[in-house]
C-alpha cells in the first residue's frame, strides 16, 4: 500500500508536464487503480494502472503494474514490468526494491535473452498484434513453452527466430540478425574511384566500377580518386531496385606551357595529340610523357610532372632530322655514314609538293633526270644511259627494293606511285651500294622513307593537279590500336591526257593529217595502294601500283601518232619484318617478302611489218633475309647476314597480228647472297667501316663487292670521308632473253662492274648551316649497252644488248652550301662537275690519263655541269610560305657515240635553266593543307637524249606546268 501511495505521489510531477486534461485523466485512473488494489481487486487495479500508463508512461506506475501481476501470479508479466521499471531509475532505494522483486520472481519464470543486430529492434513474441515486448537487447520472462521471437527495426527486414523452448528457472538466448533494406546503385564509370554515400567522410563502400548497396531514399553518391575532382551524384534509391549511373571524373588539372623554336610542331601528351607549338594545354596532374614532333626534325620527348592549378613550362629545341638509314641499313647521322649522302627532308617535300620522285631529286648534286615520255629515269654522276630504264639506280621504299626483275628498271615517276605526299624524306646515296643491296645499286640508291609509326591518327582526303595535267585524288587512314600497334594506308589515283608531241623526224612518212604531231594521245592513268602495319617489333608494308601510259612517239619504230601504242606496268610487293632486340649486344632483323611485276605492251606496226604487236611479261619472286647486328664492345658494331631469292616466274612473250607468236621465253632464276660489315669507332675523331658482299646468280655466276670508308673528324664541325667501293649489275632477263620485232636475243652477257673512289669534306658552320666539297672517280667495265647489229640501218634497224670492251671513266667534283630548315627558312646552293668518257683501254695508265677511246665519241646523256639554288621563306608563319628552285642542267650528247664511216654524227641537246616556285601552307588546327605553284616558270624549251628505240635522238621535255593541291585531315 505504501508503494502504491508513493507511486501516486511520484506520478504527480511528470503528469504536470503534460496538458492538464491528460494529466488529470491519468491521475484519476491511477487513483481508481490504487483503490481497486487496496480492495485486493487486482484485475480491476491492473486495468486502471495499464490505462494510466498508456496515457503517460511512468516507471513508477510500471512498478505498480508489476506488483499487481505478481499478486495475480502472472509472473512473466510481472518480471517484464519490473525490468521496465528499472530502466532509467536513479533512486537507490527504488533500484534496490526493484532488484529484490526481480530476484523474487525470476526463479518462477522461464527467461529468454533476446539480442538483435542492429540493437534497438522492437521485440515481439509469437504475434505482432499483441504489441511489442520492448527493444533489444532485453531478457523476456515467459511461461514455460515454445515461442517464436520477431524483431523489427526501421530500415530493415523483420527477422523471425525458430521456435525456442524455455523452462522455469532457466535462461535461453536468441540472437537475430536483421537484413538492411537497400537499393543498389551501379557505378559503371569512374574506374578506380572510391565510392561513399552522402558524406565525404563516410566509409568506403567499393571501388568503381562496382555495385553499392545503399539505403532507400534520396542519396548522394560521392566519388573520389587521387588526381581527379570529387564528384557528387544525386540518386533516388528505391528498395531492392538497381539504379545505374555512369559518372565521368574530371581530372584535377594544371597548365602545361609548351614552346619550341619551330612553330606548329605537334604536341603529344601520353601518345595523344593535344595541340601545336606554342600552346598552353590543360593536363591532368601527375607525370606525363610529352612528345614534340615536326616533319623534317628530330622528335623530342620529355617527362614532366604537372601540379594542380600550376603552370609547368616546357621549352624544346628541334634539330633537323639528319639521320640516314640506306647507307648502312641502320639509322646514323649523315656525317657518320660511309657514303656521300643528301637528304631531301619533309619540309622541302611538302613545301614544293613534288609530284614524283624524279622531280624531287632534280637539283640534288650529281643527279639528273630524263624522260622519254614512256618512263622517267635518273642518272648519277655522269652516267644514265638512254635505254637503261634507270636500271643502274636502286629505288627503295623503307629499305625494300622496288626495281623489277625484268629489266631491273627503277621507277621514279607515276610508275612508282601516284604521289609522294606520304613520303617523309628521300635519302640520296651516291656511289656504289651493291655491298648492301646487290644488283641495281650501281651508281646510286634512292630510299623513300614513308610516314610510319609516328603518323598522327586520323583520316586525310586530298585532290591535286600536277605536271602533265595529272588530276589526282588520295585518301589516307591512320589508326592506332594501342601505343605499340597501328596501321596506316593510302589509296590514290590519277589521270591525264598528256601533252601534244611534235616530232619532225616523222614528217615524211606520217599521214598528212598527222604531219609529225600527236595531239591528245599521250594519256596516263595510275592507281596506287600502299600501307604499313605494326605490332611491337613486328611490322609489314605493302605497295601496289598500276601505271598505264600511251606513248604515241613511235617507240621501237612503231607507227607515229597511233593511240594503240600503250604500255602498262603493275608493281606490287608485301614485306614483313621482325626486329627483336636480344639484349644490349645482339639485334636481329628477319625479313620475308613477296613481289610481282607485270608488263603489257601494245606496239602498232604497219601490216607488212607484223601489224599490232603484243608484248607481255610476268615476274614473281619471294625472298628471305636474316641479319644479325653484334655490339660486343663500345664503338664496335659487326653486321652479318644472308639473303636468298627465288624468281619462280620470269615469263616473256610477244605476238603480232600477222606473224602470230614471235617469242615465248620462261627463265626462272635464283640468287644467294652473304654479307658482312664491321664498323669501328676507336675515338670520337675516327670511324672505320669495312664491308663485303658476295652474290651468286643462277644466270651468270658470282660477284664480290667490297666497300671501305675512313671517316675522320679533324676539328670541331669538320668531317673528312675517304670512300672506296665496287658495285655490279647483273644482266637482266630483258637483256638476256628479250626478243621482239627489232631487238634480238643476247648471248654470253656478264655483269657490269663499277669501281669508285671519293674524298668528301663537310664543314658544319653551326647547327643548321653545312658546306660540302667532294671529288670522286668512277670506273665502269663490261658495260652492257644496246648496239646495232651488223647489217642494220635506219631503214631496217636491228639491235641487241652486248658487253662492251670499252671502259667508262668519270671524274667529278661537287660543291654544296646548305642552311637546313629552321624557323621556316631554308636555302641551298650546289654545283656539280662530272666528266664521263669512253676510255682508250682498260689499262691503269689510260684511266689515270683519262685517254679517250678513238672509236667512240662522248658518253650519251651525261651533262658535265649541274647546278641548283633552292630556298624557302615563310610569309605568314606556316599559313603561307614560298619555296623556289632554280636548276641548271648542261648540254648532253645523244646516242650516236660510234665513230665510223657513214655513222650519224653525234649531236647534243642544249642546256636548260628551269625555275619552279610554289606557294604552300596550311592550318594544322583545322587539318588543312594547300599549295599552288608553277614548274618551269620560264617555259624553257629543253630536250634530253633518248635511245635507239626511237627514231628521234632527243625527246622534248615538259614546258610550263602548274600545281594545285588541297588536302583535309579529319
Amino acid at each position: 500500500m505504501c508503494a502504491i501511495l508513493a507511486s501516486a505521489t511520484m506520478l504527480a510531477t511528470p503528469l504536470a508536464a503534460r496538458a492538464d486534461d491528460v494529466a488529470d485523466e491519468a491521475d484519476h485512473l491511477f487513483s481508481i487503480g490504487a483503490d481497486r488494489y487496496q480492495e485486493r481487486d487486482y484485475k480491476g487495479a491492473l486495468q486502471y494502472f495499464l490505462a494510466s500508463n498508456r496515457l503517460v508512461r511512468n516507471r513508477h506506475v510500471m512498478y505498480n503494474i508489476a506488483r499487481t501481476y505478481e499478486n495475480l501470479r502472472q509472473l512473466p508479466d510481472a518480471f517484464r514490468y519490473y525490468n521496465r521499471a528499472a530502466e532509467g531509475e536513479t533512486d537507490a532505494a527504488a533500484k534496490a526494491r526493484i532488484r529484490e522483486a526481480i530476484a523474487r520472481v525470476a526463479p518462477s519464470v522461464a527467461l529468454l535473452r533476446v539480442e538483435t543486430d542492429p540493437p534497438g529492434a522492437l521485440v515481439y513474441v509469437d504475434r505482432k498484434d499483441l504489441g511489442d515486448r520492448g527493444t533489444a537487447p532485453q531478457t523476456l520472462a515467459l511461461a514455460p513453452g515454445a515461442y517464436t521471437i520477431i524483431a523489427e527495426v526501421a530500415g530493415y527486414d523483420a527477422a523471425t527466430s525458430a521456435r525456442v523452448e524455455v523452462k522455469i528457472g532457466s535462461e535461453r538466448a536468441v540472437a537475430l540478425k536483421l537484413t538492411r533494406i537497400t537499393g543498389t546503385v551501379r557505378i559503371a564509370g569512374a574506374r578506380g574511384a572510391q565510392v561513399r554515400v552522402d558524406t565525404d567522410d563516410a566509409p568506403v563502400l567499393c571501388e568503381a566500377p562496382c555495385d553499392a548497396a545503399v539505403p532507400p531514399g534520396p542519396r548522394v553518391i560521392v566519388l573520389s580518386k587521387p588526381g581527379f575532382r570529387t564528384a557528387r551524384i544525386h540518386v533516388a534509391v528505391r528498395a531492392k531496385v538497381t539504379s545505374e549511373v555512369r559518372p565521368e571524373l574530371e581530372p584535377e588539372t594544371g597548365s602545361l606551357v609548351v614552346n619550341a623554336d619551330e612553330r606548329d610542331a605537334t604536341i603529344e601528351v601520353d601518345g595523344r595529340t593535344q595541340g601545336f607549338t606554342p600552346s598552353v594545354i590543360a593536363v591532368p596532374v601527375g607525370k606525363h610523357v610529352v612528345r614534340v614532333a615536326l616533319r623534317g626534325f628530330r622528335p623530342v620527348e620529355r617527362t614532366v610532372e604537372v601540379r594542380a592549378r600550376e603552370q609547368t613550362p616546357l621549352d624544346v629545341r628541334l634539330l633537323p632530322a639528319d639521320a640516314v638509314e640506306a647507307a648502312s641499313r641502320v639509322a646514323e647521322p649523315v656525317e657518320d655514314a660511309p657514303a656521300s649522302v643528301t637528304l631531301i627532308p619533309s619540309p622541302e617535300l611538302h613545301g614544293m609538293h613534288y609530284p614524283t620522285v624524279a622531280e624531287a631529286v632534280r637539283g640534288v648534286r650529281g643527279v639528273y633526270v630524263s624522260d622519254d615520255r614512256a618512263y622517267k629515269s635518273v642518272g648519277f654522276r655522269g652516267f644514265g644511259r638512254p635505254a637503261d630504264y634507270g636500271n643502274r639506280v636502286l629505288v627503295l621504299v623503307d629499305g625494300h627494293p622496288t626495281n623489277d626483275n625484268w629489266i631491273w628498271s627503277s621507277y621514279v615517276g607515276y610508275d612508282l606511285r601516284t604521289d609522294i605526299e606520304d613520303v617523309d624524306r628521300i635519302e640520296v646515296i651516291r656511289g656504289p651500294g651493291s655491298v648492301l643491296y646487290g644488283t641495281g645499286a650501281f651508281s646510286g640508291v634512292l630510299n623513300l622513307v614513308t610516314a610510319g609509326r609516328d603518323t598522327p591518327p586520323g583520316k586525310e582526303v586530298g585532290v591535286s593537279v600536277a605536271e602533265d595535267g595529272v588530276a589526282r585524288a588520295r585518301v589516307r587512314l591512320t589508326h592506332r590500336f594501342s601505343s605499340d600497334a597501328g596501321v596506316t594506308t593510302t589509296l590514290s589515283g590519277g589521270k591525264s591526257r598528256g601533252i601534244d608531241l611534235y616530232s619532225p623526224e616523222y614528217l615524211g612518212d606520217s599521214p598528212p593529217s598527222v604531219a609529225g604531231m600527236s595531239r591528245g594521245l599521250d594519256a596516263l592513268r595510275v592507281g596506287t595502294w600502299t600501307g604499313r602495319t605494326w605490332y611491337k617489333t613486328l611490322s609489314a608494308q605493302w605497295s601496289f601500283n598500276h601505271h598505264d601510259k600511251n606513248t604515241p612517239n613511235a617507240q621501237f619504230d612503231t607507227l607515229f601518232g597511233d593511240a594503240r601504242l600503250r604500255q602498262r606496268d603493275t608493281r606490287a610487293f608485301i614485306e614483313a619484318k621482325l626486329e627483336p632486340r636480344l639484349g644490349d649486344v645482339v639485334e636481329s632483323v628477319t625479313r620475308v617478302h613477296g613481289n610481282y611485276y607485270g608488263f603489257r605492251g601494245s606496239f602498232p606496226y604497219a601490216p607488212d611489218a607484223g601489224g599490232l604487236e603484243s608484248v607481255a611479261y610476268d615476274g614473281a619472286w619471294a625472298g628471305l633475309e636474316e641479319r644479325l647486328v653484334l655490339k660486343p664492345l663500345g664503338g664496335l658494331r659487326i653486321t652479318g647476314g644472308g639473303e636468298a631469292q627465288y624468281h619462280f616466274l620470269a615469263h616473256d612473250r610477244s605476238a603480232t597480228e600477222t606473224q602470230g607468236q614471235v617469242s615465248d621465253d620462261s627463265r626462272p632464276f635464283s640468287l644467294l647472297a652473304g654479307y658482312a660489315m664491321v664498323d669501328a669507332v676507336p675515338s670520337r675523331a675516327l670511324k672505320l667501316s669495312g664491308a663485303a658482299r658476295v652474290d651468286a646468280y643462277s644466270t651468270f655466276g658470282a660477284s664480290v663487292n667490297p666497300r671501305l670508308a675512313v671517316i675522320v673528324k679533324p676539328y670541331e664541325g669538320g668531317t673528312l670521308k675517304f670512300l672506296g667501293g665496287k658495285a655490279f649489275r647483273a644482266p637482266s632477263f630483258y637483256e638476256l632473253a628479250g626478243d621482239g620485232a627489232l631487238r634480238k636475243k643476247s648471248t654470253n652477257l656478264g655483269a657490269e662492274n663499277l669501281y669508285s673512289t671519293e674524298i668528301e669534306l663537310s664543314h658544319r658552320f653551326n647547327m643548321s648551316v653545312v658546306g660540302v666539297v667532294s671529288v670522286y672517280s668512277n670506273y665502269i667495265t663490261n658495260l652492257i649497252a644496246l648496239r646495232n647489229l651488223p647489217g642494220s640501218s635506219p631503214a631496217q634497224p636491228s639491235y641487241s644488248y652486248a658487253n662492251t670492251d670499252v671502259p667508262v671513266g668519270t671524274v667529278g667534283g661537287e660543291l654544296e652550301l646548305r642552311r637546313e630548315w629552321k624557323d621556316g627558312y631554308m636555302v641551298a646552293a650546289s654545283y656539280s662537275f662530272q666528266k664521263s668518257r669512253y676510255l682508250k683501254s682498260s689499262s691503269f695508265g689510260d684511266f689515270l690519263s683519262f685517254a679517250p677511246s678513238p672509236d667512240l665519241g662522248e658518253v650519251p646523256n651525261a651533262p658535265e655541269h649541274l647546278a641548283s639554288l633552292k630556298g624557302g621563306v615563310p610569309i605568314l608563319a606556316r599559313a603561307l610560305m614560298v619555296m623556289t628552285r632554280l636548276s641548271f642542267s648542261g648540254r648532253r650528247f645523244d646516242r650516236n657515240d660510234v665513230k665510223a664511216p657513214g655513222a650519224t654524227p653525234q649531236g647534243t641537246t642544249p642546256g636548260a635553266i628551269l625555275w619552279d616556285v610554289v606557294f604552300s601552307g596550311g592550318e594544322p588546327r583545322l587539318g588543312l593543307t594547300y599549295a599552288i605553284g608553277v614548274y618551269n616558270a620560264f617555259d624553257t624549251s629543253w630536250r634530253v637524249p633518248v635511245s635507239s628505240e626511237f627514231r628521234q635522238t632527243s625527246m622534248p621535255q615538259l614546258g610550263r606546268t602548274f600545281l594545285a593541291l588541297g588536302a583535309l585531315t579529319l
